[in-house]
């Protein structure tokens, strides 16, 4: 019966939520708008803080600042202005 309950409340608020999310404004705009916005510029700034930090620990960049991959021999290249791949030296 607590099981029942507990479920019951669960679905409940998972309904209330979802109406929530999807009432229009009167400007025409939805709820889930400004958090999928909010939760995209979460996202990018957590990758762009993510590749300064490696760029910080590994000092890995082309000859002109080009970022550098891996292939799956896990040797080290970077793409020319003709999309080339350049692998560079592991000296």
């Amino acid at each position: 019966m607590k099981k029942m309950i507990v479920w019951g409340v669960t679905a409940g608020a998972a309904a209330a939520t979802i109406v929530a999310l999807m009432y229009k404004r009167k400007d025409g705009t939805r709820l889930a708008d400004g958090l999928m916005n909010s939760a995209k510029d979460v996202g990018n700034r957590l990758r762009d803080y993510g590749n300064q930090i490696k760029d910080r620990l590994f000092h890995v960049k082309g000859p002109n600042g080009e970022p550098v991959f891996l292939d799956m021999y896990d040797r080290q290249f970077y793409e020319d202005e003709m999309g080339r791949r350049v692998y560079m030296d592991n000296d």
